[in-house]
């Protein structure tokens, strides 16, 4: 009995010590499972945290790139009045008209089905009489008619006009309220250009755009496009000389003694550009940036280009060293012995520019017409001479032909390349400029806000 007693409190013993150890075991395991639950909890919230910042941050991404982005561009639609006849997206025409960027849908044929509409602006972009000679091409230099409810902006007012038929020779060259560069791009000519154009041509209107032919408009268009305007509400309709609707609006005409005609544009809706009241930007036209004065390059400090001149001493003497050659003198062969002269000469400038070298240049005419003997050349060449400056002076019929002539105006006489691009020129028909030409001190000061003179 004894040792049953003592066996069975050996085997109570162990359970006991069992039932402790499979507690301990089960305490343990169980605050494991709390342990990776926890962990597991707070895996899914560092998870879901993420993902609210990913989906925040789509969200608030998809508002700045889409949905403001959409209203940023909604600032350049106009609001459409859907009553009206429903307009066509803007469509090129096909061949020349196409080129000229006239519209296949809205045109001179049908034109009348978009007029009066509260929602649009239209523009006729001709002048009222135009110093091209559109006649030669079956045109009207003159506005001697409009569609009614078209207003008159000359497009050559905001625009240098280039590349116009060669039977029409040139239009307008004067102030203009922006300038192309050669590289296409436009730079405001005044401090109030830009308000003009959005003033005349509204970005929350539909704008419709005609001229003669259709190049003007054309022209115009680019040129709004280029400067943020929305190319699916412009319509080019092309030329009032091929109008063919019902809202024809012939200006009064009568003729002189001479046969010339005198019309009466009294009653046209004519937005003129008085350049007199605008504010020019000045010095740098190119830039916009402030002036500051540079080193030309340093052999133009008294020294000079030897080659450059006798280039320009067998142009200049084409025709002495043409009858040296030659009996008899025969015009076109003669013209074509000056060119190649000429030619030489323009090619010479053009490495200049190309090789990017800072000089001046002088302009001379040499076209039979004007008075050299007080220009703003005899005054920079006196101005260059006095401080042993080289500078290239050269006939104007040269300049025209060479790389520097797409970044100037008209026919400059002083022109400051800099490092192989126009920096700036004096410009007769800028009321700014004609102040530089009131001296020789005057001519003097304006150079010397560019070129920095060397000890001499």
């Amino acid at each position: 009995m004894g040792k049953k007693k003592e066996l069975k409190k050996e085997t109570e013993v162990v359970v006991e010590e069992t039932n402790k150890k499979e507690e301990v075991v089960t305490k343990k395991a169980n605050k494991k499972e709390v342990v990776a639950t926890k962990k597991s909890r707070k895996g899914k919230i560092i998870i879901l945290i993420i993902s609210l910042i990913i989906l925040i941050g789509g969200a608030v991404s998809y508002y700045m790139f889409v949905i403001n982005g959409n209203n940023n561009n909604k600032k350049n639609i106009p609001k459409i009045n859907d009553k009206l006849p429903k307009l066509p997206k803007p469509e090129l025409a096909e061949g020349e008209r196409g080129e000229l960027g006239i519209d296949k849908n809205v045109n001179e044929k049908t034109i009348d089905k978009y007029l009066n509409r509260d929602d649009s602006v239209y523009r006729d972009m001709r002048m009222l009489e135009d110093p091209a000679a559109y006649e030669a091409i079956g045109g009207d230099s003159y506005l001697s008619g409009y569609i009614k409810g078209f207003e008159v902006v000359p497009l050559p007012y905001i625009i240098p006009v280039k590349n116009l038929p060669s039977e029409v020779g040139t239009t307008y060259g004067g102030s203009t309220l922006f300038f192309q560069m050669s590289d296409g791009t436009y730079i405001p000519m005044y401090k109030e250009s830009m308000d003009i154009i959005e003033e005349l041509f509204p970005k929350d209107k539909v704008i419709f755009l005609m001229c003669g032919g259709g190049g003007y408009a054309g022209m115009m268009k680019k040129f709004l496009v280029s400067q943020g305007w929305n190319e699916d509400y412009i319509y080019v309709v092309g030329g009032y000389w091929y109008y063919q609707g019902k809202n024809d609006v012939k200006v009064p005409v009568k003729f002189n003694k001479y046969g010339d005609p005198e019309y009466d544009f009294s009653d046209v809706n004519y937005h003129d550009i008085d350049f007199t009241e605008l504010t020019e930007i000045q010095p740098d036209r190119h830039t916009g940036t402030n002036v500051e004065p540079f080193y030309l390059d340093d052999m133009y400090y008294g020294g000079k280009d030897e080659k450059f001149d006798k280039l320009m001493e067998k142009y200049d003497n084409a025709y002495e060293s043409y009858t040296a050659e030659h009996k008899e003198y025969e015009y076109e062969e003669y013209n074509q012995h000056r060119l190649k002269l000429m030619n030489q000469v323009v090619d010479y400038i053009n490495k200049l520019m190309k090789d990017k070298k800072t000089f001046i240049i002088t302009v001379y005419n040499d076209l039979g017409c004007g008075d050299d003997d007080d220009t703003i050349r005899t005054k920079a060449l006196k101005f260059t001479k006095e401080h042993n400056i080289y500078t290239y002076d050269m006939g104007y019929e040269a300049l025209i032909e060479t790389d520097v002539y797409k970044d100037v105006k008209n026919a400059p006489n002083c022109i400051i390349i800099k490092k192989g691009k126009v920096y700036t020129f004096y410009y007769d028909e800028s009321d700014e400029d004609l102040k530089i030409n009131k001296s020789a001190e005057a001519t003097a000061k304006w150079l010397q806000k560019y070129i920095l003179l060397k000890d001499e």
